[in-house]
């Protein structure tokens, strides 16, 4: 649909971003799954990231660059997101113990570590529920007996759910450990656990985790600027600069989410712009199987100037704890590049009176990107 827009805007000749505005939600529509748009901030969202990063002066001079440079061409993208996310379907099996000789916690969840930082947020929503310190609260191993029936860990879903599940099972422990601190004056946490325990209260607690109602689904809002520069005769390509504007709720963990924006959008440039799968065309094996021949993001492709920033004051009342996911829909922003790069081919066809429509596919390889340029000998004329 972004390229559509794309298509449609060049044939308008009007600014591919002003004619997204033009079909911009608002607030309060429905879209085509029936889902009503509550709480709808695109608009404020653009507006504000196109003042933060100068869109309008840095369109001018990427004009006037491509005015003076004939094989180096710059492009300049600005795409807003809506990614919904919804997590009815999202059971996870969730167990919370209180250990009664010290007072400290072991939490199993149904979502899996991988690197994206959710066994740092389970602690802290369990300490902020509990009121107690992170130091004495572990998150163990995900197991078959402890969070059977889970779904998978993906979808950004996975954090919503499974703090979800862990706040109620501190709800339940704090319930049943009630009566006993009524009685008790201002019991430190290892004393009012270890009366809990000497009286017979069940200090474990499981939720299966059917998220419903007002915690069930979503949209994350946001917005990217992406500038890039061409070669034109060998298609090599820079990411000279990043503007990310990011709607995240209020942040369980702002430094986890900054990471997880920055990660995901990197995942996304490499699916955009390097990592090209080649098949056999008898066999089928691949043969982009290795270093030499697939190419994922590395430092040289990380945007010399990437600056990030959360939507301020933007609390979710949908989520859990007024937070959003993060982690798939900055990768879906990586597609600002996509479409800067296809701006800058512009630039070098519009030299050569080739300025019509072109398709431009993901991965846009340095190959694809040099072939889009079509160059050819008869244009390497100097001092014309």
């Amino acid at each position: 649909m972004e390229s559509v827009m794309e298509d449609v805007a060049k044939v308008l000749n009007i600014d591919p971003m002003e004619f997204r505005k033009l079909n911009f939600f608002e607030n309060g529509q429905i879209t085509a799954r029936g889902m009503v748009l509550k709480y709808c901030t695109i608009n404020n969202i653009v507006s504000q990231l196109e003042a933060s990063a100068d869109v309008l002066n840095r369109k001018q001079q990427i004009a006037a660059f491509n005015q003076d440079n004939r094989w180096k061409k710059k492009g300049i993208s600005v795409m807003p997101l809506r990614f919904e996310v919804n997590f009815t379907h999202a059971h996870q099996n969730v167990y919370v113990t209180i250990f009664h000789a010290d007072g400290s916690v072991a939490i199993a969840i149904g979502g899996v570590e991988n690197g994206q930082g959710i066994n740092t947020k389970m602690k802290q929503v369990c300490a902020y529920e509990l009121g107690i310190s992170m130091d004495i609260i572990r998150v163990k191993s995900t197991t078959l007996l402890t969070n059977s029936n889970s779904m998978a860990t993906g979808g950004s879903i996975t954090s919503d759910v499974n703090a979800l599940g862990v706040m109620q099972c501190c709800q339940q422990l704090k319930t049943r450990m009630a009566p006993v601190k009524a009685k008790m004056v201002n019991p430190t946490w290892p004393q009012l656990v270890a009366q809990c325990f000497a009286e017979g209260v069940d200090l474990s607690a499981s939720s299966f985790t059917f998220p419903s109602g007002d915690f069930c689904d979503y949209n994350v809002y946001g917005a990217t600027c992406t500038e890039v520069e061409v070669d034109v005769l060998t298609g090599e390509n820079q990411i000279n600069r990043v503007d990310i504007l990011y709607d995240c709720g209020e942040s369980m963990n702002p430094e986890i989410d900054i990471g997880q924006a920055e990660g995901g959008f990197v995942m996304g440039l490499g699916y955009w712009l390097t990592e090209q799968m080649i098949f056999d065309p008898t066999t089928g094996t691949a043969l982009t199987d290795g270093t030499w021949n697939y190419k994922p993001p590395l430092g040289k492709d990380i945007p010399i100037d990437f600056r990030i920033q959360f939507l301020k004051n933007a609390p979710n009342p949908r989520g859990v704890l007024r937070a959003k996911a993060v982690g798939e829909p900055p990768l879906c922003m990586a597609a600002s590049a996509l479409f800067a790069v296809k701006h800058a081919i512009e630039a070098a066809r519009k030299e050569i009176s080739k300025d019509e429509f072109f398709p431009l596919d993901g991965p846009a390889t340095v190959e694809a990107i040099q072939t889009a340029c079509q160059v050819d000998s008869s244009q390497f004329v100097y001092g014309t």
